[in-house]
């Protein structure tokens, strides 16, 4: 308990608190959502589609919870930040990481390698629009 206190009381951790926080939600968000995916379309045999809608819909809601209450910690209403917050989580899903991919793949062609790179691209690439989107959208402005 008392090396908790240290690690939470650590000029590291006081200074990218919330940097760390995001990375771990992020972290635990996209591994949830490849193991609902794969659980779904792989073992359960759910069309693709219907189980990556599926596993987003509960990440998406998960990390909203998470992202409201242990990274941003969060005064606004959940009623002022959901559509904020659901507007960025698309915006980055739909847009940026599809533009990532797509510039992966033109610069590294197609093949089942660079498909997980361009995956990977996109995911980090859509982390970062989150976590500036998702700063705007929890953070209450000091007076």
């Amino acid at each position: 308990m008392e090396k908790l206190k240290k690690l939470k009381d650590s000029k590291l951790v006081k200074k990218h608190g919330e940097k760390i926080r995001f990375l771990l939600v992020g972290g635990f968000n996209t591994v949830l959502d490849f193991c609902i995916y794969g659980l779904l379309a792989n073992i359960i045999g759910v069309p693709q589609v219907i189980s990556n809608i599926i596993s987003t819909t509960i990440c998406v809601t998960i990390s909203f919870i998470l992202n409201y209450k242990f990274v941003w910690h969060s005064e606004k209403s959940i009623k002022n930040t959901v559509i904020g917050f659901l507007a960025v989580s698309f915006f980055s899903a739909w847009v940026v990481q599809s533009v990532a991919i797509s510039v992966t793949l033109a610069i590294l062609g197609e093949n089942a390698t660079t498909n997980l790179i361009a995956k990977l691209v996109g995911s980090a690439t859509g982390m970062i629009t989150n976590y500036f989107g998702y700063k705007l959208v929890f953070k209450t402005r000091q007076k």
